[in-house]
């Protein structure tokens, strides 16, 4: 017997698996063929979520704003985009701010055969205030990432073109809620050099990560620190691993600060862009490398990988960290969007794939915390023909469905042997049915061996946790039995009794026992019907409806012995 339960600090409410739920959804936005669109930034509010990237239309080719404000179970409460049909507009990152909005990104302008990084405002209905090209107002720019500071202000990261050497710099810069350049500031790091994300301290200066040194195949991790007014203090770059032929490039696209003043980045190296993998550093206070690590196919640090990228990371109050990611595992595989949690040391504790359907490449860009301590998350999923924004929103443990309990037991007189089987669940206890019990972890395999007092039938169930959610098993075990047929008389039963149309049977049969046949007779003996049991089914399911008013046996049979009957009453 199951139960699914959800908790909450005052009731206790029964989780239907087709009833709307916050906890846990999978949605994808977009239009149909031939549009395609990606969400590339996400935000948790209050009372929903704020979902922007891009739509693109190939023909003719034409890119605008996406932006989708959804409810707290996904559904649309409003989507906007900017159609714009002399630009290719993309939202790369985005801000809430008192009820408001502010969308960053850059646009190709293929008339003035110019790119520029733009800044957007609408309010919270998705009504457009303003939008803004932000730069110098001659060389072409973009922005990859937006914040809002301590002072109400905004400022965004990205990259900046050298008109005379067409080399890219880092740019940062720092506007008022109006759109109006407080600051511009450009740090020209070696070749191409952009600035991915920006982080502001305690003390009011701003971390920035970026790469530089990117040319020709090859590329290092750059990471700036500057004051509050954009002034440079301090710059290092970072290559790890040394250079292999599958490592001549390193790129941070996030960054995070860490709980012991460092900083926790993440990003992709590789040799071309064919070839790559996801990057993770975790840098001390001192901007030393404590530990990096390249992500494998596998959890356990084994399996190729033909492609993956981290795109956000950041740490959680566990002293964990959590990252969204994609990954291919070969030139013929599909992508997936990853979400992978690691320890404070690097070493990675669960890791949950999702696509929207098998087979369909699937991107993850984005992520945030919830409320409910869950997480969202934001990509893209495409097939052939066709790509949407893909959201999916989980537990605190990265799944988008409950715990299920399960378990098997074997015994052997009166000590019995517990298999936790469970799935879907970090926290499990078994309750013995004696009074005694043992709290488990289910990355812990070991079986739980208990011994009970005195003979059967006892009825341990087993509780899996996750997140506020827990799933219960009963099974029924007979302890001081040591034979098959004395288990198989003891468990047997059948119910309804007196039945009409169908009864269920309920029996433990050993799974070495092969070839356990159902029989029904008559009271004299003689056979109605035979039919061997299929598999070690703890309930069966009969059909009845074609014996007459009266009474029968129901019995077991194996190798022309009977090993237990029970009466019927057949009553139409």
């Amino acid at each position: 017997m199951r139960i699914i339960l959800t908790i909450s600090l005052c009731c206790l409410c029964i989780s239907f698996a087709n009833a709307q739920t916050t906890k846990y959804f999978k949605k994808t936005f977009g239009d149909p063929y031939p549009f395609y669109e990606a969400g590339h930034s996400v935000h948790s509010l209050i009372d929903g979520y704020l979902v922007s990237g891009y739509s693109v239309n190939p023909n003719p080719y034409d890119a605008d704003a996406f932006i989708v404000r959804t409810d707290l179970y996904g559904n649309s409460l409003w989507s906007y985009k900017s159609l714009d049909t002399t630009t290719q507009t993309g939202i790369f990152s985005s801000v809430n701010l008192i009820d408001n909005y502010f969308f960053a990104g850059e646009f190709p302008d293929f008339v003035a055969s110019a790119t520029k990084g733009f800044l957007m405002k609408t309010d919270s209905a998705g009504t457009l205030q303003w939008q803004k090209s932000i730069g110098d107002g001659i060389s072409n720019n973009g922005i990859y990432n937006i914040i809002s500071c301590s002072d109400g202000n905004l400022v965004m990261s990205g990259w900046i073109q050298d008109t005379v050497t067409q080399n890219w710099h880092g740019n940062l810069i720092k506007t008022d809620t109006s759109g109006n350049v407080i600051w511009n500031r450009t740090y020209q790091g070696t070749y191409n050099s952009a600035i991915t994300s920006v982080i502001e301290l305690a003390n009011g200066n701003f971390a920035l990560i970026g790469r530089t040194d990117y040319v020709l195949g090859s590329g290092k991790v750059w990471l700036l620190v500057v004051d509050s007014t954009g002034v440079l203090i301090s710059t290092n770059s970072y290559f790890v691993g040394g250079s292999t032929p599958t490592n001549d490039f390193q790129v941070a696209n996030s960054f995070d600060l860490s709980l012991d003043s460092g900083y926790i980045i993440g990003g992709h190296a590789g040799v071309d862009p064919n070839l790559i993998r996801g990057l993770i550093i975790k840098l001390n206070s001192s901007g030393q490398v404590d530990w990096y690590k390249m992500l494998t196919a596998n959890s356990d640090g084994t399996g190729n990988i033909w492609k993956s990228r981290v795109t956000r990371i950041r740490q959680l109050v566990d002293s964990s960290f959590v990252c969204v990611a994609y990954l291919q595992t070969g030139g013929f595989q599909p992508f997936k969007m990853l979400l992978i949690k690691f320890d404070f040391y690097g070493n990675e504790l669960w890791r949950r794939s999702f696509n929207s359907v098998s087979g369909q490449d699937t991107y993850g860009y984005d992520f945030d915390l919830t409320a409910d301590d869950g997480f969202i998350l934001t990509g893209r999923t495409e097939n052939a023909t066709d790509a949407e924004l893909y959201l999916v929103k989980t537990n605190c443990l990265g799944f988008t469905q409950p715990p299920v309990s399960d378990f098997s037991v074997i015994w052997n007189g009166s000590t019995a042997t517990f298999y936790n089987l469970s799935g879907r669940a970090d926290t499990c206890i078994y309750y013995f049915g004696d009074g005694d019990s043992a709290i488990v972890l289910l990355t812990d395999t070991t079986p739980v061996v208990h011994t009970y007092a005195g003979s059967g039938p006892y009825t341990p169930y087993l509780l899996a946790y996750a997140c506020g959610e827990v799933d219960t098993l009963y099974q029924t075990i007979y302890t001081g039995i040591n034979n098959e047929y004395e288990l198989i008389e003891k468990s047997f039963t059948i119910f309804p009794n007196p039945a009409a149309d169908k009864i269920t049977l309920s029996c433990i049969i050993p799974s070495n026992l092969t070839e356990v046949n159902l029989l029904i007779t008559d009271l004299t003996g003689r056979v109605i019907s035979s039919n061997q049991i299929q598999g070690n089914p703890r309930e069966l399911e009969i059909d009845i409806s074609y014996l007459n008013n009266g009474s029968y046996l129901v019995s077991l049979e194996h190798n022309g012995n009977i090993l237990a009957s029970r009466k019927l009453m057949v009553v139409m």
